[in-house]
């Protein structure tokens, strides 16, 4: 027929083809033309059934899916994030069905977040920003100044003359009538202590100073300590060799025994102390001399809670009560004080009035300018001292410095 193809399809005329035909071709015509569409209107519904029902699955699906993430959730979410999670994807249903047909596609929830402290950040603070919250502390140096414990003199010789005396030849003798007197003398050196200088600086900027509060007292006490302590260990451990000070210890000699050579059962620590002070005060230059009588006893920290803060007697009972830790203790007159520069083990008897020391140039601070340091906004803050320190030859008798236990050794009752 003219209104099927060759495989059998139902085809539309055009109005100038159906013109031509006669009544019974128009009647075969509309009658087929009306089966054809109704198979096509059957096949249109069959297929919109089919895609309904792909639909309701696909819907299915996503819902599973959608309590499944939204169970997911549970205690990492808030209640008011889950809340606003399912609003979106109550929402947004119709593109989420469109990215699961096409198989590809993205949606970005943004889910609103408690406030906390940690939702804020502090950017690059400046430096700066930490000493105006939690202004400088001074610089915790301890505080030792073995200066006070010699004898201090006031002088303004660059070279410091000291002059000693001491008997030379003859002496006094009985004699009988008529005999005839001897003769006796004594001589004198005059020696020099040339004054040593200790000296620091540091540099500083306008901006530093102003912009960090009490950074120049901070500087200035910082400058004053550490110069107390290099002066102090100078005048203690000094080797003497220009330009440094000779220190008491190195004066000091070593224990001499003596008499009191294997004499002592079982000595302790203060058997030790004695034995040193009277070595002192037994050990002259020249006959006659007046005695030196020791009056300070230096040992290291560790050593005077070993020896004094710990000792016990028999019984468990504190052999020397009136010592504490961190403070000197005075025993039989003598001075006992803990300080940690001298070495563990070692023990240094003295009377420090023997050894001098001046203010030749006291203590002074200096601000200025290193050559360019003026355009660049920086200055110098200069601080130094010049001082004697210095023992008269015939006094380096009043210091001994040696071990605790070469001592205790030495004065020991050896058993056979």
């Amino acid at each position: 027929m003219k209104w099927f193809n060759s495989n059998g399809e139902f085809k539309s005329l055009n109005e100038e083809q159906i013109k031509g035909l006669d009544t019974d071709d128009l009647v075969s015509y509309m009658e087929a033309k009306g089966v054809s569409e109704q198979k096509q209107r059957k096949a249109e519904s069959e297929s919109l059934k089919l895609e309904l029902k792909e639909i309701q699955e696909t819907a299915k699906t996503q819902s599973t899916e959608i309590n499944a993430l939204k169970e997911s959730q549970k205690g990492i979410l808030s209640n008011n994030q889950i809340d606003y999670v399912s609003k979106f994807i109550e929402e947004n249903k119709n593109e989420i069905s469109k990215i699961h047909s096409s198989g590809s596609g993205t949606l970005t929830i943004k889910v609103p977040e408690d406030i906390t402290t940690a939702s804020g950040g502090n950017i690059n603070p400046p430096d700066i920003t930490g000493t105006q919250q939690a202004p400088l502390s001074n610089v915790n140096l301890r505080n030792f100044d073995v200066t006070a414990l010699t004898s201090n003199i006031s002088t303004s010789l660059s070279a410091y003359p000291y002059t000693e005396s001491v008997p030379k030849d003859g002496d006094y003798t009985f004699l009988a009538e008529g005999e005839i007197k001897p003769q006796i003398d004594f001589k004198w050196e005059t020696n020099y202590a040339k004054p040593v200088k200790i000296a620091a600086w540091m540099k500083l900027t306008d901006e530093s100073v102003k912009d960090v509060k009490g950074l120049q007292s901070v500087a200035r006490d910082f400058l004053r300590k550490k110069h107390d302590l290099k002066k102090s260990d100078g005048i203690l451990f000094g080797d003497g060799i220009a330009p440094n000070p000779k220190g008491a210890t190195v004066y000091g000699r070593t224990f001499v025994a003596g008499d009191m050579a294997s004499q002592v059962v079982k000595p302790n620590f203060m058997d030790v102390v004695n034995a040193c002070v009277t070595d002192i005060s037994t050990t002259h230059n020249y006959e006659d001399e007046m005695k030196y009588i020791a009056n300070l006893v230096l040992v290291n920290d560790v050593d005077f809670f070993l020896q004094l803060v710990s000792a016990k007697d028999d019984n468990g009972l504190p052999l020397y009560p009136q010592a504490g830790l961190n403070s000197s203790v005075v025993i039989g007159g003598i001075t006992i004080i803990p300080e940690r520069s001298i070495p563990a083990g070692k023990i240094f008897v003295c009377d420090m009035s023997k050894y001098n020391t001046t203010n030749y140039v006291p203590y002074n601070v200096q601000i200025g300018w290193v050559n360019d340091d003026f355009i660049k906004n920086q200055f110098v803050i200069l601080a130094e001292s010049r001082f004697h320190a210095f023992v008269k030859v015939l006094d380096e008798q009043a210091f001994i410095y040696d071990d605790i236990a070469t001592i205790k050794d030495a004065i020991e009752v050896v058993t056979p």
